[in-house]
């Protein structure tokens, strides 16, 4: 063999009581694998039509006179790591196993070794033979007296096809072990995050309480001064304590937007059928919007699927903000709602004060208010909880406005088949 060519060894085991056919199978294998015929028929069959950088096989045969003899170099080869490929087993074995009861027990201990049944006699059908050893991939029959050409055919084929079978087996083991290994520490991330939401959501609270407590402090001892000594700490002295009155409410406003926005999208709420045309009433009903301001659902709502906390917080907090920064002594906000590429896409549009397109994006971002009004100051939560209230759902929001017009707040949320309420136009507090 040539410098060029690669070499594979694979083991055969031939398992005959005929010692004849031991030395036949050595001459097929051993002595005629090198001859010239052979190796012609081998290119033929298998299309190897240059004689340079050829795969050649070089087998290693073992031989065993009984089943159980083999069964047993079988189990050995196996317990070595050094299976074997392929076995040529003898139909006739007396007196012991035949060879139906030989390849039973061999498949018991490696049921991936390649079986060809040598035979001359006609012991058993095909289909008797299949029902004892079920359909199976890798058992053939070769008829004796066989071919020589044939048997070094099938040697060829069989180890061939056992070694890309255990190829492809290793494959697939090193990817299960992969895919083990990634869900594993999927897994570990995962216990990891719930761990730092249940601790952020602990801090949370506990922040809360320590921050709220010495602001309640503060506001009941300013509230008893103003009480008590208005007379005796002058009007600059009122004034700075409205002041300080002022500065604790918004920090304790500041505190519970904080919370808003942490408990929004972590806290497991249960997703339910939300009629929209009943729920945004209620929603403003609970804002008590002043007098001078209407609100007027322009469309009839759709029935959605949320939890109903977030879609309460999402409509109270953009139409709060619009009715906080209203600067018109007759303010107009409309709910809007239409179909557009399956989504529902909201809109409250108002006649207030409008923004400028440069603070568009900057408003969505935590602590960034705007200062348009000297009665009202906001946290700059609001906006962000709505943010991220929609985008949990999969959908997007976004501002239109026109300083000194008014401004439009736009939203989208996924819309599921659950059905529209045909309810004729609602509207709320005050009408035009």
């Amino acid at each position: 063999m040539s410098n060029a060519e690669k070499e594979m060894t694979h083991r055969i085991l031939v398992i005959d009581d005929n010692p004849s056919i031991h030395k036949d199978f050595q001459t097929i294998l051993l002595e005629e694998e090198e001859s010239e015929t052979l190796n012609a028929l081998r290119d033929e069959v298998f299309g190897n039509k240059s004689n340079t950088n050829t795969s050649k096989s070089v087998y290693e045969l073992d031989f065993a006179s009984q089943g159980k003899e083999g069964c047993e170099k079988i189990k050995q080869a196996c317990s070595e790591d050094r299976p074997y490929e392929l076995t040529f087993v003898d139909m006739r074995m007396p007196p012991g196993w035949d060879g139906l009861k030989t390849i039973e027990h061999i498949w018991r201990v490696d049921p991936n070794i390649q079986v060809v049944i040598c035979t001359a006699y006609s012991d058993y059908s095909w289909g008797e033979i299949t029902e004892r050893l079920g359909k199976s991939e890798n058992l053939l029959i070769l008829k004796k007296p066989f071919d020589s050409a044939e048997v070094a055919q099938l040697a060829s084929a069989l180890t061939e096809k056992w070694v890309l079978a255990r190829q492809a087996s290793l494959k697939m083991s090193q990817l299960e072990q992969m895919v083990k290994e990634r869900t594993e520490r999927q897994t570990e991330l995962l216990e990891k995050v719930d761990n730092i939401n249940k601790e952020l959501k602990d801090f949370a609270s506990i922040v809360s309480h320590d921050l709220k407590a010495p602001l309640r402090g503060i506001k009941s001892l300013a509230t008893w001064i103003l009480d008590d000594c208005s007379d005796k700490i002058g009007e600059q002295g009122n004034e700075q304590m409205n002041l300080l009155l002022g500065r604790v409410e918004r920090m304790y406003n500041l505190i519970e937007g904080v919370l808003q926005y942490s408990r929004a999208g972590r806290t497991e709420e249960q997703m339910v059928q939300v009629n929209l045309d009943t729920f945004i009433p209620e929603a403003i009903d609970m804002l008590v919007p002043p007098e001078n301001i209407s609100i007027t659902i322009e469309n009839t709502m759709p029935v959605i699927e949320c939890a109903e906390t977030h879609i309460m917080q999402l409509f109270q907090n953009l139409l709060s903000n619009a009715i906080k920064y209203m600067d018109k002594p007759k303010g107009q906000i409309k709910v809007g709602c239409v179909e557009e590429d399956g989504f529902w896409k909201f809109s409250i549009t108002d006649n207030g004060p409008g923004i400028e397109e440069k603070h568009f994006e900057k408003i969505f971002n935590m602590f960034q208010a705007l200062s348009v009004s000297e009665e009202f100051e906001g946290t700059g939560v609001g906006l962000t909880v709505a943010k991220k209230i929609v985008e949990l759902y999969g959908g997007n929001i976004w501002v239109e406005s026109k300083v000194g017009k008014g401004s439009t707040f736009y939203f989208t949320l996924p819309k599921q088949e659950a059905g529209v309420n045909n309810d004729a136009k609602l509207e709320a507090n005050i009408t035009n």
